[in-house]
């Protein structure tokens, strides 16, 4: 072939035009690097100038749902669950809903993401239809969600939150903002303050924070003083106050089938435990019974159930979710000059967590994930070229097909970037540099065994890329080509024997296979085109300075005196007297 034994400028067809061109390119690097830099430029600048939707995982069309039934209030299992079979009702005429898993009674909040909220009382898990039935709808199972919320937002005396499961590692709601303090009182007005901030913005649905719901609390303070007028200690006062709640302890009984113990107790009648009784009860002291009231105050107070703390200071959250097509990270970055000029006491100390703070986390571990992996790569490539300026070149293309992946971003073919997911997007972008590696290792290593047989740095460059050309190509179109399907959710249904389209669980692969094959078709154009440039561009660009400086004024007179003392004596014949 002329682009092993021949001159490849020589051929024709596309090759020989190929050929052609990188020769003369690699005589003008310098051009061609400044146009490669700002067409990259262009895309990063591009894209820092579009507002992109923000996604810590991957977004799926929900095949089922979970309802949350809220209220307050002591009320019976038999009144939670009537307001539980109310909600469901509601929701019975919704089209595209299988089946219902209805469980009514209170709920006890962990504090987890996916726990249930304050006041829960009852949970509805809502199965959709198959994926096909849905299709011939011509529904989603995120239509469905949304006509749910419809249906059940509007209860009076209700509040019901319709969640939809989470992929990925759980992140709770969309927006939360944690506040901590050492002061419950400083604390209390900062969660005040950003609730209302929340609470008024219309683009935030289902808002709730940690805090105690509100309820009274009865704090029963004994008088000492006036115990001890009448000869009464506080022990018999504490007594009497037991009759009426829990009871007093008087013994411990084992039974003979079990190795536990029970506490025997004893307390009023269950229609004497309750408030008003308390006004009627009566201490028997040495001067006769007196009131209880006159030794013990009832102080009405704050309910608190549970008191969340981390790392040793109070800990309040409050989380809302979006409106559909409303970015979170927008949002969260809205709120964020606001929070940092609210009257907020600086005792008071203030983050986003949940999406946002794992978003972060993950995005500082893929780009130290990939300069170690960029790190020994140059190490390995290194010790295979034994060239700085050949590893530099090879790892360049890693660097400048990340402009690839954001040039799929910006045109988002068929939707495909919707939204970016950190996960899968870094994973792709990780993922892509051992390929963009692998199609510049092919081309680096034939141009420095070229070089090795003597060919000089130009035509090396056009000969490695002519020889390269095809393997290159073909393994970018079979790796591009194999991940379409995933990247436009087209798959195979085995059980029915056709071909489908947006299937459930397609979802997780589109930004995975989506960044891998824009990325890499925007680095092949790179290895084809500059790779060979930089190559040839240390010979082109001595060459040309080279000729500049003999030519500089005053500079050719000085090499020439250089020249004549090192070269040795003309051995010219004499001159015929």
């Amino acid at each position: 072939m002329k682009s092993e034994h021949g001159d490849p400028t020589q051929m024709t067809g596309f090759m020989g035009r190929y050929a052609r061109a990188i020769s003369y390119l690699g005589d003008h690097p310098g051009r061609t690097l400044l146009v490669s830099l700002a067409v990259v430029a262009a895309i990063f600048v591009a894209f820092g100038a579009t507002k992109h939707r923000t996604e810590f995982f991957v977004e799926e069309d929900p095949e089922q749902v979970t309802v949350y039934v809220k209220a307050r209030g002591n009320l019976s299992p038999e009144a939670q669950d009537l307001l539980v079979r109310e909600v469901e009702n509601r929701m019975t005429d919704v089209k595209g809903i299988q089946s219902f898993y209805v469980r009514a009674g209170a709920f006890t909040s962990n504090g987890g993401p996916n726990s249930a909220p304050n006041d829960t009382i009852g949970r509805i898990v809502v199965e959709f239809a198959e994926h096909e039935d849905l299709v011939a709808a011509g529904l989603t199972g995120r239509q469905v969600m949304e006509n749910i919320r419809g249906k059940v937002s509007d209860i009076a005396g209700l509040q019901v939150e319709v969640r939809e499961p989470q992929n990925g590692p759980p992140t709770g709601k969309a927006v939360q903002v944690q506040l901590s303090s050492h002061d419950p009182a400083l604390l209390d007005q900062a969660a005040n303050l950003v609730r209302d901030k929340l609470a008024a913005d219309p683009d935030f649905i289902e808002l709730e924070d940690t805090r105690t719901s509100p309820g009274i609390e009865w704090n029963l303070q004994v008088d000492r003083e006036a115990a001890g007028r009448y000869g009464v200690d506080v022990l018999s006062v504490g007594q009497a106050i037991q009759f009426m709640t829990g009871g007093v302890l008087v013994g411990r009984f084992r039974p003979d089938d079990t190795q536990d113990e029970l506490d025997i107790r004893v307390r009023f009648t269950e229609t004497a435990r309750n408030t008003a009784a308390f006004e009627q009860l009566k201490i028997t002291t040495p001067l006769g019974p007196v009131p209880a009231s006159y030794f013990i105050k009832r102080l009405p107070a704050q309910q608190v159930t549970q008191i969340q703390r981390r790392e040793g200071q109070r800990l309040v959250i409050i989380q809302a979710n979006t409106e559909e097509g409303v970015a979170a990270n927008q949002k969260i970055a809205d709120l964020k000059p606001w929070l940092a000029e609210a009257p907020i006491d600086p005792a008071v100390r203030w983050k986003f967590t949940g999406a946002d703070e794992e978003g972060q986390a993950a995005a500082r571990f893929f780009m130290t994930a990939m300069a170690v992996s960029l790190f020994l790569m140059g190490v390995i490539l290194l010790w295979q070229f034994n060239s700085f300026y050949g590893v530099l070149v090879t790892l360049s293309a890693v660097a400048l097909s990340t402009a690839g992946v954001l040039l799929g971003v910006l045109v988002n073919i068929a939707n495909t970037f919707e939204y970016i997911s950190v996960i899968m997007l870094g994973t792709g972008v990780v993922a892509l540099a051992g390929v963009v590696v692998g199609h510049n290792i092919v081309l680096v290593d034939t141009f420095y065994q070229l070089r090795r047989h003597g060919h000089d740095a130009h035509d090396a460059a056009v000969r490695a890329a002519t020889q390269r050309f095809r393997p290159v190509v073909l393994t970018t179109l079979t790796t591009v080509v194999g991940l379409l399907p995933l990247m436009f959710q087209i798959h195979p249904n085995f059980g029915t024997g056709h071909i489908e389209a947006k299937a459930p669980g397609s979802d997780i692969w589109v930004q995975l296979s989506g960044s891998v094959v824009w990325g890499l078709s925007f680095s092949t154009l790179l290895t084809l085109v500059l790779t060979p440039v930089l190559l040839a561009a240390p010979q082109t660009l001595s060459r040309r300075f080279g000729w500049l400086r003999d030519h500089l004024p005053g500079q050719s007179r000085r090499l020439r005196s250089i020249d004549s003392r090192q070269r040795p004596p003309l051995d010219l014949p004499e001159a015929a007297e």
